[in-house]
């Protein structure tokens, strides 16, 4: 399972046990959470625990279903009571909960408790995970040298460009872009041999304003089948002011089911960038209207930025107030909040 700060995925179904012929309440919150009926799945597992049936593992089902909603504060309490009822032999499960209660507080802005909970973990296994999180959390703190150790670790012998990319949002979150390169250019040293591979050094190339080379990798990309590196594609073409050939690729992207949210994102970038800001929002709406939970946090940001550049600060601020409330440890939002504060 990859755990990532910006959102985890990938529930270990393995440890919430097996299944009988009969379903109890904590097997269908299982598959209530599989099918990702959190509001369903809650209810199961609560029911669950009153019948004393995988109490841990109930908790731990609570926990997650509250995580993929992004309501980080009830998550937490949910984790903290699944781990008060693990107990010492349940190494796995123990494992699983701390990475998971890490990221509930990374995304509370709770740096130093994230970085507790991940030295417990790191105790029981070395977890990338684990090293990554607390990196991250480290560089909140501004404690850059140790953060630079655990990042150290997390690409140590890496074949994997999505190591590299993760590190380099976490220092760019942080408004540390030129010291998050470093780690673009170590990742571009992997040899890419398939569409997905090239989609990756592409995003890489764009991250660090390298717009030909991107543009090459991101095309090679979409010619073998690897659809998601249209969207880059649009990115390079708006960098490099070609305003219709990046709508024309964000029009083709519409047709695929699963970049439907990012192509309106993308679409809204194109009129945001000719001054057309209604039209902008208008693609916003539609694509907030057609995007699942864990794909609207792009879409509610750019909608803040297109009401700031209307100089529609009452609307910024109360859109901005509404999705702190959901990504409370945003350093973006954070600043443009400040900002805000003085209009």
């Amino acid at each position: 399972m990859k755990k990532k700060i910006l959102g985890i995925t990938g529930i270990l179904l393995c440890l919430l046990g097996g299944c009988s012929s009969s379903p109890t309440s904590y097997e269908t919150g299982k598959e209530n959470l599989e099918q990702q009926n959190y509001t369903q799945a809650i209810e199961s597992f609560q029911n669950a625990v009153e019948e004393d049936d995988h109490t841990a593992e109930s908790w731990r089902g609570i926990g997650v279903a509250w995580t993929e909603q992004g309501v980080y504060d009830k998550a937490q309490e949910a984790f903290e009571t699944a781990l008060g009822l693990a107990g010492e032999s349940g190494r796995a499960l123990r494992k699983d909960l701390y990475l998971y209660l890490a990221d509930a507080q990374y995304h509370q802005g709770d740096y130093q408790g994230c970085v507790d909970t991940c030295d417990s973990l790191l105790k029981i296994g070395k977890e990338n995970d684990g090293y990554f999180l607390r990196g991250s959390a480290y560089l909140h703190l501004k404690e850059y040298n140790r953060a630079d150790s655990d990042f150290a670790k997390v690409i140590s012998g890496s074949k994997n460009y999505e190591d590299y990319l993760d590190v380099y949002m976490v220092y760019r979150n942080c408004g540390l872009n030129a010291d998050g390169s470093a780690y673009l250019e170590e990742g571009l040293k992997i040899e890419a041999d398939n569409g997905e591979d090239y989609y990756n050094k592409g995003r890489i190339y764009y991250y660090l304003e390298d717009y030909e080379n991107a543009r090459k990798a991101l095309e090679t990309s979409a010619d073998k089948g690897y659809a998601m590196a249209r969207i880059y594609l649009g990115k390079v073409y708006l960098a490099t002011g070609e305003n219709e050939k990046a709508r024309e690729t964000y029009d083709q992207c519409l047709k695929e089911k699963d970049l439907t949210a990012e192509a309106y994102n993308g679409l809204a970038y194109c009129s945001a960038s000719e001054e057309d800001y209604e039209t902008a929002l208008s693609y916003i709406q539609e694509g907030l209207d057609q995007a699942a939970q864990e794909e609207q946090q792009s879409l509610l940001f750019n909608q803040i930025i297109i009401y700031e550049k209307m100089t529609d600060y009452d609307s910024a601020r109360e859109k901005l107030s509404e999705y702190l409330e959901l990504y409370p440890a945003d350093e973006n939002a954070i600043r443009e909040n400040y900002f805000l504060e003085t209009r």
